[in-house]
């Protein structure tokens, strides 16, 4: 058996999967996002818990959200706690078996490529997830890239483009990572409410938005304008640098259909003549691809580069 633990900011999700990965079951606990030590005897609670539902020791992999620095400090904003401890030795002081620490973004694309997903046995490959924020992984030649810092695929900090900028009077919002004008604070789902409201609107989530462009409201379609540039520029970036033969798309804003069909458009408009555009489409496994791919990652179905 297999065992994938996504570990959130607000909650810690394990699934438990047989050899043709079928879910066999799954739970979810809130997160001691503020205590390390409570978090990581909660992951080896979780774990012994799951053993003993099924009787046998299974294979572990862990998707975490942000980026391990040079150190090995995960630096995520939602897990504070964390942030003292060297990640992977503090977890092997507390769980009994070897595993596998991956982002939750790669985790995703390797999910979505795997079997059952939407993109399966598809050996060039971008995740792209678009919720509370905008994270990504890259499947290149069927391996994971992770590169030598292990942050490949961070497409939502690259910097918001100088000509958008201008051509739509957009500030430069300060990022979490510490960054000025990283995409993500424009195109995730609060990016988003931040962009309509920018252009007059008044909505409070990702949904009011789209409700509001649905009824035709003016400053909703100059978002969702805005916001399509935004996104065909920076994965036509991706396209660039990496090639890939399908995008997978992630994430609360994905279950827009009307926003994911007119991605393809979006991305040509920035691609020059004689590229073609990838493949563009929804997540298949929805929020629970995480888990699977962290659980796929530690049965060692997947090399990295």
């Amino acid at each position: 058996m297999h065992y994938g633990i996504d570990v959130g900011g607000t909650k810690i999700e394990i699934a438990i999967y047989d050899p043709n990965w079928q879910c066999l079951d799954r739970w979810r606990e809130p997160t001691p996002a503020d205590d390390g030590e409570a978090l990581m005897a909660l992951l080896a609670g979780l774990v012994r818990e799951a053993d003993r539902r099924h009787g046998g020791r299974g294979s572990l992999g862990l998707g975490f959200p942000g980026v391990l620095d040079e150190q090995g400090h995960l630096v995520a904003a939602n897990l504070p706690g964390l942030r003292p401890f060297v990640l992977e030795t503090a977890l092997a002081a507390h769980l009994d078996r070897d595993f596998i620490i991956e982002n939750d973004s790669r985790c995703f694309v390797v999910s979505e490529t795997g079997p059952g997903g939407a993109a399966e046995g598809v050996m060039h490959a971008f995740g792209a997830i678009l919720g509370t924020g905008a994270g990504g992984g890259a499947m290149v030649d069927g391996r994971l890239l992770k590169g030598a810092g292990r942050f490949a695929g961070e497409w939502g900090h690259l910097p918001l483009p100088a000509a958008a900028a201008r051509h739509y009077d957009l500030p430069l919002l300060p990022c979490g990572c510490g960054l000025e004008a990283c995409l993500e604070g424009y195109i995730a789902g609060p990016g988003l409410v931040r962009l309509h409201r920018h252009f007059g609107g008044r909505s409070a989530s990702a949904e009011q938005w789209h409700q509001a462009w649905l009824a035709g409201e003016g400053a909703a379609r100059r978002a969702r304008e805005c916001h399509l540039a935004l996104l065909g520029g920076a994965l036509a970036n991706v396209v660039k640098l990496l090639s890939p033969q399908a995008i997978i798309v992630g994430g609360g804003l994905s279950a827009m259909d009307d926003l994911v069909a007119a991605l393809p458009s979006a991305i040509a408009e920035h691609l020059f003549p004689g590229v073609e555009v990838p493949d563009v489409m929804r997540s298949r496994l929805g929020d629970a691809s995480g888990v699977r791919g962290a659980a796929m990652l530690g049965a060692g179905m997947m090399t990295t580069a």
